[in-house]
């Protein structure tokens, strides 16, 4: 089995909205779309079935781009705190969270900035999906139990779905048959549509029922 950092899903749902920091909300969006880029090429190199050296180079370049941005991020946070919906905006804010969720390399940051995630989206100035995303995220980096299911793992051998056509919990996941009322309570869909989702995103095809 191995890890399956998805990059899809938490990124739905956000409308522009008034911004009081207009050139915080570029720069960050310009650290994003490096962040993105190289994350969909490497992903599309697996699907066209690219060399395994020319993959393990992509690969590279996607983590040191992680990394790069990580000491911008810290620096933002540092000067400005968490970039809210009000200072600019819910889709740079969401923006800034995904380079947050990238920085596997600084989990002692990531575990910093997820009570202060916690009080600003219960505030309504960032997303609860997103404080969602970011438990489960801090919990498999440090060897902790998910309770929201949303960092997927993947076997080889049968995706994201058993044989029966049945989704494959990821083995961190505390108490799977509750799952569905603790997204609901963050505003996550039901995990079955989320792997529903991210399956088809990733183009993996569910295997035959054989009910």
């Amino acid at each position: 089995m191995r890890k399956l950092y998805v990059i899809v899903v938490v990124l739905m749902g956000f409308k522009a909205t008034a911004q009081t920091n207009p050139r915080l909300a570029k720069t960050i969006d310009s650290l994003y779309t490096a962040d993105q880029a190289v994350q969909l090429k490497f992903k599309e190199m697996h699907e066209q079935n690219a060399p395994a050296d020319s993959i393990k180079k992509q690969e590279t370049l996607k983590n040191e781009t992680f990394v790069r941005n990580i000491k911008i991020v810290k620096d933002i946070y540092a000067k400005y705190g968490y970039p809210t919906f009000k200072m600019i905006g819910k889709e740079a804010s969401n923006n800034f969270f995904v380079l947050i969720q990238h920085a596997d390399k600084d989990l002692s940051f990531q575990q910093q900035i997820l009570p202060v995630l916690d009080k600003l989206s219960k505030k309504g100035q960032a997303s609860r999906r997103n404080y969602a995303y970011l438990y489960d995220r801090v919990q498999r980096n440090s060897g902790g139990k998910q309770l929201y299911g949303t960092q997927l793992t993947f076997s080889p051998k049968t995706g994201l779905f058993d044989a029966n056509n049945k989704i494959v919990y990821p083995p961190d996941l505390a108490d799977p048959e509750h799952v569905n009322a603790r997204r609901k309570s963050v505003g996550l869909e039901p995990i079955e549509e989320y792997y529903e989702t991210t399956a088809a995103f990733l183009g993996w095809k569910r295997p035959p029922s054989k009910n």
